[in-house]
Parts: structure tokens; C-alpha cells; sequence
């Protein structure tokens, strides 16, 4: 008997390692999202005579002298402190509401986290967002992907997590988290990626006919810092049906 695509191995092999392969690009490329300022390019000094330098220098002295003398006489000012700067500080550290790209659902961002969906050219992503600094060249960050509705959502989560983590990588099965009345069963993996150990993250929802992949990616020193992040966004979670 053939196994349906909703059920196969591969089929559930496939859910879960879009969401981890995709995260992984988003914790490694957007290290380098950052353009370098250009150089500034040097300019060769001109030769000067004996006449020119002593013009100069007569010159240079003379607006000294003005100078001084106008900073004397100036009364000092005083200004009122700008707050826009500091305001516009503590409204980029603010949580933010976002909602999904096909408006499915809507959650709360992590203070200080930045939405970074435009970084992710896929259309099954619905949402991602980063951490607004880097470790070690790594940026934590989750992602959401959707796919077809699964029926046994728990023996799925189990049997994707023993598939992806093999003979090589440690992994550990979730107790179900809520979610907006759903549940959402998942699982932890432990990988090495890039000579660094890797903590990914994911919990399953179905919900109206649709899978939801939600993954959590952070490096080994950063996961307990960022596990917190994870449980805040899905306790965030408001479907929008």
C-alpha cells in the first residue's frame, strides 16, 4: 500500500527541513546584509612654494585671531535636549504586531527583533524575524512556513525529528504547546553547522486545512537565552479566521 504525500517519509522529511534549512540561511546570511562604506579615496598633496606657505600661514593666523575674537564676544546659548532620538531608540526596542504574509494569523514580536521577511524569497514563509544583533556571525531568529494540513500531527512531529537528527545529531521531543486553541506539538534538534553547535526549534500547528512550521534557531550558548523568545511569540498568536 503507497503511502499518502500527507504521510510519507519523505513528505514529512520535507516540512521539517524547509523550515531549518531556511532558517539556517537566515542565521548565517543576514550577517552579511550590511553594505561596507566605501573607502575614502586619497587625494595627492600639491607641491607648495615658500611664498604660499608663508601667505598661508599669515592667513591662517589672521582668521585664528577672528575667530577667537567672535567666540568672545558671542553670548552663550542654551538649547533645550532633542528626546527624538531617544524616543526613536525606545520605539525600534518596543514589541511589534505583525501579521502573517497571508494574513492567517498575527503575533507579537520580541522586543527589539526586526522583521525580516524581504530576507526570505520563498513563498511558503509567512513570517521571519532576527534578533537585532549578531553572535559570532549568527543571527537567532524564527521562522514560520506553511504546508498541507496534517491529521496525526504528534507521530508526524516524532518521526520528522528521528529522520532529520540520524546517527549524527541529538534531538528531543516537546511536550505540545497552545496555540490559539490548537496544539503544537514539537521537537529540539542539536546540529553542527559551520564548525558551531547549532539548536533548532520546531513546533507544528494545524489549523483550517494548514500546516504551520514555526522554527527557532540559535546558537548552543544562545538556545536558553532564546527559547523564552519562542514561547512569547506562540502565546502571542491570534488566528485572524
Amino acid at each position: 500500500m503507497s503511502l499518502s504525500p500527507s504521510t510519507s517519509p519523505r513528505r514529512r522529511l520535507a516540512r521539517a527541513g524547509l523550515g531549518l534549512t531556511l532558517s539556517l540561511g537566515l542565521l548565517t546570511g543576514c550577517a552579511q546584509e550590511e553594505p561596507l562604506d566605501d573607502a575614502t579615496p586619497s587625494t595627492a598633496a600639491t607641491p607648495t612654494t615658500p611664498e604660499q606657505t608663508e601667505s598661508e600661514t599669515s592667513t591662517t593666523d589672521t582668521a585664528a585671531t577672528t575667530d577667537a575674537a567672535a567666540t568672545t564676544d558671542t553670548a552663550p546659548t542654551t538649547e533645550e535636549p532633542s528626546s527624538t532620538a531617544d524616543d526613536s531608540a525606545a520605539s525600534s526596542a518596543a514589541p511589534t504586531t505583525l501579521d502573517a504574509k497571508g494574513g492567517a494569523f498575527t503575533v507579537t514580536t520580541p522586543a527589539g527583533w526586526e522583521d525580516a521577511i524581504d530576507l526570505v524569497d520563498v513563498d511558503s514563509v509567512q513570517l521571519a524575524i532576527k534578533a537585532p544583533e549578531q553572535t559570532d556571525g549568527f543571527y537567532t531568529n524564527i521562522l514560520v512556513t506553511e504546508d498541507e494540513y496534517v491529521s496525526n500531527l504528534t507521530s508526524a512531529v516524532e518521526e520528522a525529528a528521528k529522520e532529520l537528527a540520524g546517527d549524527d545529531s541529538e534531538y528531543e521531543i516537546l511536550e505540545a504547546a497552545p496555540v490559539d486553541g490548537n496544539k503544537a506539538p514539537g521537537y529540539r534538534i542539536v546540529r553542527e553547522v559551520q564548525g558551531k553547535s547549532l539548536v533548532q526549534t520546531q513546533r507544528w500547528i494545524s489549523h483550517d486545512g494548514t500546516l504551520y512550521v514555526v522554527t527557532l534557531s540559535a546558537l548552543e550558548e544562545q538556545a536558553e537565552e532564546a527559547a523564552p523568545v519562542l514561547d512569547e511569540l506562540l502565546e502571542s498568536w491570534s488566528w485572524n479566521d
